[in-house]
């Protein structure tokens, strides 16, 4: 009776008592109760523990912090000062140049003072790290005293109940097991400070597919991560390529063919985030778009910054300094629109850690209003924790709300700076681009197939193999191609890396020499050295079976190629004007039926 009045599992073990603390059992066959006795219940087994899966990711406690592996450039500033330099102040520094006082010695990268009065949002991660160890006084990773300071949100009921004093939700709920109440705020740090694309042609390139079609644009940015010098311990997202995976494309949105699509070069980038375009010509014809995303209407929908958060969850930073091991993501999302001036622009976003685990505890959902965020109901299959989220009301008081049922999304969003180099030098130094993948509304474009391979091979004799070799979309056909071998694969991946650097010592030798510098011998020894290896691998790969396959079959796709364009010229004028630039047209993209002209009237698209 008890156990199905509490919705006990069947065959599942516990204790009756009078007492809270569970002392005086009762025998279950001489239960001597009478009208008012209050009992107190206690599980007995471990048959509570049902639906492992569906239960919070607990801290895994076993595994030292020792033997966690950090990405190297975590290692490099944790061992980094990172203090703020500070001039001697005039007016109170009474000591020498030589001497120190508390007017001129260095800050701590997460001041209070130095934040408030910069007006800085958001400090670097490893500048909180250390503001959060120094504040609960952390012991070294490495003493036995050493406890975890981070930790990330968990939302979702704790099960079993530590208390064990009830079944699982929804037959109770208690203060030990119910999560808190979420109450929203900007977040004080962010795990990467700026966004670094290493050349204009990488999203001049990415762009260039909106400018030909007038459709949006999806593809995954890969790069490395650095540390970045502008911001005490900061870090810097470079982005070297962007790959474009299979994807339906239109004027108004973007479907993936595949739910997670991810491609590993083999140059050693990593996937540091993903970038999308929402761009609208404003139909003046001075090259103007519409300023679509703006502070009277949102930066980042619901639906964006869910899958934002979708991805940050799937790329978690790993860290000896979180109880889980995981700590934030350093994914980026990039989009690509129009600004207030009408011009293309590029706005760079994280979701904060309590909004990626809101979206990954199921918590918040997307909204009709791009602007708004849902918070999901309460149902016997799932607890939602109480939202609330503070802003200023027209007295300029703080005023607390109850997110009832959507708050704005702009609470859940670290904004991140991006920009240039001054002087680029980027991994790609290719001076024609090979065509980029899946790009198939692009009709005055070849895709990237053997025949344009051959194209890109023959294009330019003056070039170099390995400057022609150096560029990311080329590598990545070699690599699909799977003609090469892996040894080959390897060899291409050195000539296309070795080139930059070639190029890049060459270029500081130049400059060197020019001024003068007592360094040139040593850079001279440095460019011979990048040559000698860029010469070697190469003459390795041209020398091996593989290559001269890949190039045979280049050659006679491209010859082929080349006699069917003879044969389709040849029947057109022999026929009288089958294909005349003359004459109605029916619009590849959106249907249309043009009276003359190479663009579409209505798309705009160059569909002839």
């Amino acid at each position: 009776m008890v156990a199905t009045a509490l919705k006990y599992p069947a065959g599942s073990s516990f204790s009756l008592s009078t007492d809270p603390k569970g002392k005086d059992l009762l025998s279950r066959g001489a239960l001597t109760l009478k009208h008012g006795d209050m009992l107190f219940v206690t599980p007995q087994s471990s048959e509570m523990d049902v639906d492992d899966e569906a239960a919070p990711a607990k801290p895994a406690a076993a595994k030292s912090s020792v033997f966690v592996k950090q990405d190297p450039l975590d290692d490099y500033l944790e061992k980094q000062k990172g203090t703020i330099k500070r001039q001697r102040d005039p007016n109170f520094c009474r000591h020498g140049p030589s001497g120190m006082c508390d007017y001129c010695m260095p800050l701590e990268p997460y001041d209070p003072k130095y934040i408030e009065q910069n007006k800085i949002k958001h400090i670097s991660y490893h500048a909180y790290l250390r503001q959060v160890c120094n504040t609960n006084k952390t012991a070294p990773p490495t003493s036995p005293a050493f406890l975890p300071p981070l930790d990330e949100p968990v939302l979702k009921v704790i099960h079993p109940c530590p208390s064990r004093t009830h079944g699982p939700y929804p037959a109770g709920i208690c203060t030990k097991c119910q999560p808190s109440a979420i109450t929203l705020t900007s977040q004080g740090f962010r795990m990467v400070d700026h966004v670094e694309f290493a050349s204009a042609s990488v999203v001049e390139n990415f762009i260039s597919f909106w400018r030909s079609t007038g459709c949006q644009r999806f593809g995954l940015m890969y790069g490395r991560y650095e540390h970045y010098p502008e911001v005490p311990l900061g870090v810097r997202a470079v982005v070297e390529a962007i790959y474009e995976p299979p994807q339906n494309s239109a004027p108004d949105a973007i479907q993936l063919e595949i739910p997670n699509p991810q491609q590993k070069a083999a140059l050693g980038l990593q996937l540091v985030g993903m970038a999308y375009l929402d761009l609208m010509d404003d139909g003046t014809g001075t090259g103007s778009v519409v300023c679509k995303r703006h502070a009277n209407s949102y930066f980042l929908s619901s639906a964006e910054c869910i899958l934002s958060a979708e991805y940050q969850a799937r790329h978690p930073v790993t860290t000896r300094y979180s109880s889980t091991s995981q700590f934030g993501s350093r994914f980026v999302t990039c989009v690509i629109s129009g600004n207030e001036s009408s011009q293309i622009d590029i706005a760079c976003y994280q979701v904060s850690n309590m909004g990626v685990a809101m979206v990954k505890d199921g918590i918040i959902e997307a909204s009709v209003d791009p602007s708004l965020m849902r918070v999901k109901a309460s149902s016997p299959e799932q607890y939602i924790p109480e939202v609330f989220y503070k802003y200023k009301n027209e007295y300029g008081l703080m005023v607390k709300e109850p997110a009832k049922p959507t708050f704005p999304v702009d609470y859940l969003l670290v904004t991140l700076s991006h920009g240039f180099p001054q002087q680029p030098h980027p991994m790609f130094i290719a001076t024609q681009q090979f065509p980029i993948e899946n790009r198939l509304l692009m009709f005055d474009q070849a895709g990237a197939d053997m025949s344009a391979l051959h194209r890109h091979l023959t294009s330019d004799p003056s070039v170099p193999l390995a400057t022609t070799l150096s560029d990311f979309h080329l590598v990545l056909f070699l690599k699909e191609a799977q003609i090469l071998e892996d040894v080959d694969m390897i060899r291409v991946g050195a000539v296309a890396k070795g080139a930059a650097k070639a190029k890049e010592e060459k270029q500081a030798l130049a400059a060197g020499g020019s001024s003068g510098s007592g360094g040139s011998s040593s850079s001279s020894k440095s460019s011979a050295a990048y040559d000698d290896t860029v010469e070697r691998e190469l003459t390795a790969l041209v020398s091996g079976g593989g290559w001269q396959t890949l190039t045979m079959i280049a050659r006679e796709s491209g010859e082929s190629a080349g006699k069917g364009k003879t044969a389709a010229a040849g029947g057109s004028s022999g026929g009288g004007g089958g294909s005349s630039s003359k004459g109605p047209w029916t619009c590849r993209h959106c249907t249309f039926v043009n009276i003359s002209g190479r663009d579409c009237e209505v798309c705009g698209a160059t569909c002839r």
